[in-house]
């Protein structure tokens, strides 16, 4: 057997979060081979299995998993240029933010916005990760997954990926693994800096036609200001923005004049979480022992140091009751909870 099969692991330092008990089994696969002989294993088995890329986007219970975790490591980064168009490919294991700085440092328009997000190039797939007026599913070509059911690699072309909000056909199919996906950019500069915060930093700078480097740097500097740093274990946004009628949103605004809000698809509006818990909730900052709510960003979860997940968690749902009570709108977690019941 070519692949290391790892008992008892701990989880936690491989999560940003930094809380969690231990792996049962632990692998690291660094081809589709090791992926497939994985599953061979895990099939002989019977047991449950966990793909765990970055670790930034999950929460690991006190319990651990009670099967293995997968911890993808398929890496490179390949170009195909055009004369104004390049496809950039990469594996599922290559840290989202290196590509993007790669991509920007040979000139290569798209992706700018989606500067600084955490996590590997798998998780901005599955996740459809999304920042400043931009999501990923908006330039990617195509992406490959290995099919756990047939033993198969597929690729899905961009609308079988049924990409939605912080959704997509690998979210809702833990059998379909992200191997590696293919992002298409493009040569000829097409800015987007009107989202609020990052249209007022270029206010600020007195900068009216931002460089595609300039585009970066300031999107790094706005997520490094909002973000919580090492001493502090954080997942990033603990909540999705809730999305709501256009109707529902007339009587909110009426009741709340200074929402945030941003338009949403098929008649309907995204409502800032952020809002919600900070102007009306009145959650930021709050601490219950070393699980707390960062003083910086309601939105954000974080541990101080020796939190329990289970602490986490009872915080959030604490913050999830205050809101629905005050205002019948019910949060929905973007943290993915790490436990042998999914």
């Amino acid at each position: 057997m070519n692949i290391k099969i790892e008992e008892h692991v701990e989880l936690k330092g491989m999560t940003t979060m930094r809380v969690g008990g231990n792996a049962r089994f632990f692998v690291r696969v660094t081809t589709v081979d090791d992926l497939e002989e994985t599953f061979l294993w895990i099939k002989e088995k019977g047991i449950p299995f966990f793909v765990l890329g970055g670790g930034s986007n999950t929460l690991i219970l006190d319990d651990g998993f009670d099967g293995i975790v997968i911890k993808m490591e398929l890496r490179g980064i390949e170009y195909e240029e055009t004369e104004t168009r390049v496809c950039v490919m990469a594996f599922a294991g290559e840290m989202w933010d290196s590509v993007v700085e790669d991509v920007v440092g040979r000139n290569l328009w798209g992706i700018e916005n989606l500067s600084l997000i955490p996590g590997m190039v798998g998780g901005a797939f599955v996740q459809n990760i999304g920042a400043y007026g931009a999501e990923v599913c908006e330039y990617v070509a195509w992406v490959e997954a290995f099919n756990t059911h047939t033993m198969e690699t597929q690729r899905f072309l961009n609308d079988e990926c049924k990409f939605g909000y912080r959704e997509s056909v690998f979210k809702n199919n833990p059998h379909l693994i992200v191997l590696r996906g293919a992002i298409n950019l493009s040569r000829v500069p097409n800015m987007r800096i009107d989202y609020e915060d990052v249209k007022k930093y270029f206010e600020e700078e007195h900068i009216d036609s931002p460089t595609l480097k300039q585009i970066r740097n300031a999107v790094v500097s706005i997520r490094t200001e909002k973000m919580p740093s090492p001493p502090l274990g954080t997942a990033g946004s603990f909540f999705k923005n809730p999305v709501v009628s256009e109707e529902r949103f007339k009587k909110l605004i009426q009741e709340f004049p200074h929402i945030k809000s941003y338009p949403h698809e098929n008649n309907t509006v995204k409502i800032s979480a952020a809002f919600l818990l900070d102007k009306i909730g009145g959650w930021r900052g709050v601490r219950r022992g070393d699980a707390g709510v960062y003083e910086k960003q309601a939105l954000i979860l974080v541990n101080h140091g020796n939190a329990k997940a289970r602490e986490i968690i009872l915080l959030a749902q604490e913050m999830k009751k205050s809101i629905y009570e005050k205002i019948n709108i019910e949060l929905e977690e973007e943290v993915v909870m790490m436990s042998t019941r999914e």
